[in-house]
Formats: structure tokens, sequence, C-alpha cells
């Protein structure tokens, strides 16, 4: 892993344009929405802003976001590791959604907004998704080919069974190539999924639901199996707050005290993966720090929508500044 040594000295200096606390002061402390998009101006944003009004905030963020991705993904094209890149394999989730989008629409359903970051560069995902069998004439199997060839075959009366059938196959494909992870970043995935199980179980206590329904939603790959979140939904929450103090991700039972609201969950589980992630930011070598900052960089974007939605909408600061 010491071959990505230059990649992580590119990621130091651009580490220097995350937004600082005090940035995020000034944003949250913008008396309208309007002073917040002048206080946005002031920082690497700014390079997306000409000729966007303050309502295009969305394609501002995303242009932020695409361009790392980008980057990155050509550091480690460069010097040829994409094969076993843990960042490459993550990104795939981007081109995933880009998929559902396009099924759901092939289906009748309402056009959505797709992402502009991909595993592969936009120009070659969709060149992908419009003939997957490019890349068996230019270099053999490929999970995104896989999936549009399996899925276009296949007919989703139910929009919701599509989307859990998509996210089945990207989970699937990551918990595959996770013996070709780092043991760092291969455990940081397990947590991922553990935390996104334990949110599963909790809407789904929430919707009332039953434990077949909540067998179909859960998703592979995690430290803590399948299998032992489904008793827990029979459990009063705090109950299964207890119960989760003990598993490996047990911290998030102490970073939220009330498990019955699901957004502190969220938001105690964000701050644990970014814990864990934070040993990361001072190796020298690895792809570890290049992940650390793309996760950096996509954590900016969710919180500056939270905070520019807010800010647009009036919405008092008592409930959205909390969640950021």
């Amino acid at each position: 892993m010491g071959g990505y040594t230059y990649a992580v000295a590119r990621v130091r200096a651009l580490e220097n344009g995350l937004l600082s606390p005090g940035q995020w002061e000034r944003l949250a402390a913008a008396g309208t929405p309007e002073e917040a998009w002048r206080g946005l101006g002031e920082t690497v944003y700014n390079r997306w802003m000409e000729n966007r009004s303050l309502y295009q905030y969305e394609e501002v963020i995303w242009d932020e976001l695409r361009t790392a991705a980008d980057l990155l993904r050509a550091l480690i094209e460069e010097g040829g590791r994409a094969q076993d890149s843990f960042l490459l394999a993550y990104l795939l989730r981007y081109d995933m959604h880009n998929l559902k989008i396009r099924l759901l629409e092939k289906a009748g359903g309402r056009p959505g907004n797709p992402a502009p970051v991909s595993r592969y560069g936009r120009e070659r995902a969709e060149k992908i998704m419009a003939d997957p069998r490019w890349t068996e004439r230019t270099g053999g199997g490929d999970p995104l080919a896989r999936a549009v060839m399996i899925f276009g075959e296949k007919e989703f009366p139910d929009p919701q069974e599509l989307q859990r059938a998509v996210d089945r196959y990207y989970y699937e494909y990551m918990a595959e190539k996770s013996g070709k992870f780092s043991p760092a970043l291969r455990e940081f995935w397990a947590l991922l999924v553990d935390l996104a199980n334990l949110r599963i179980l909790l809407r789904v206590k929430t919707m009332g639901k039953d434990r077949d329904f909540l067998t179909r939603f859960l998703l592979p790959g995690g430290l803590v199996p399948e299998k032992e979140f489904l008793p827990a939904l029979d459990w009063p929450v705090e109950e299964i707050r207890n119960w989760w103090f003990w598993r490996p991700a047990g911290k998030v039972a102490a970073g939220a005290e009330d498990f019955s609201t699901l957004w502190r969950v969220e938001r105690a589980a964000g701050q644990f993966l970014a814990g864990y992630l934070e040993h990361f930011r001072s190796q020298a070598f690895g792809e570890e720090p290049l992940f650390a900052y793309f996760w950096d960089k996509e954590q900016e974007g969710r919180r500056l929508r939270v905070l520019l939605a807010a800010k647009i909408n009036k919405i008092p600061a008592a409930e959205w500044k909390e969640r950021i």
C-alpha cells in the first residue's frame, strides 16, 4: 500500500479546502439565505457558483464532490491499483443509484436526478448502462455491467422491491470484494453495514412490520449477523439500545441515548464512523487517507444541504442546527 505516497500528499493539500469550524459557524449564523450563499462563496465552493443562484446549491455541492471523486479515481488508476481499491468499490454506490433511477423511469416512474459522481466517470458509466456488453469487448466482467444485464431482464412492478434488489446487489458485491481491502477499511465497511442494519431495524419497528419484512431489507457484510437483528424487532426500543451497547459499534448507544428518534441515531452513527476514520488521516501511506478525505467531502455536502435548505425555508435553527 506504500505506493499511495504521492496520492496521500495530494490529499493532504486538499484537506485545507475542507470547511473549517469557523466557516461553519459563520454559515450557521447567517441571518438570510443570501448571506449564507455569500459566505459559501468565500470557500472552495466559489469555483462552481458563477452564474448560479442560491437555489442551485445542489448543483454546486455535486460539482465539488464530483471533482473530488474524479481526482481520487485518477490517482488510484494511475497507480494501477483500481482492481483492489476500496474507494473505487465504494464509489459504485453512486452508479447503483443512477441505475435505480434509470430502471424506475423505464418502469414508468417519475424521472429522477442522477448523481454526477461515478466509479468510472460519467461518460464511461453511461456507455456501460447503454451497452453493458461493451465491457466484455474491453476487458471482461464489470459489476455495473452485470447489474445492468441482471436487472434489465427482470420485471419489478413494485418500485420498492426494485430498489431493495439493487441495494442488496451492491452490498453483496462489497462483501465479496472485502477480502481485497486493507484490514482497517474492511472493518470500517463492516461497521457501516452494521449501523445501516440498525437503522433498518428501527425503521421497520416504527412501521410496525414483521420479521419477514425485516429479513428482506437487512444487508450482508456486517460484523453482526443478520439473524441477530430479527428477535430485536420484538423488543422495546430501550432494550434494543441496551443490546446494541455490546455490539462492535456499541459506542453509538452512548452517543444516542434515545433510539426512538431516528435522526439522533443517524447523527451518533455518523460521529462514530468519523471517529473511526480519524486515525486514517495521520497515515503517510495507504488508501485510508484518500477514503477519509472523500468521506469528509460527502459529509460536508450533506451538512451544507441541510443548512442551505433550512435557511431558504426559514426553518428555526433549533430544528436543524443540532443535526449538522
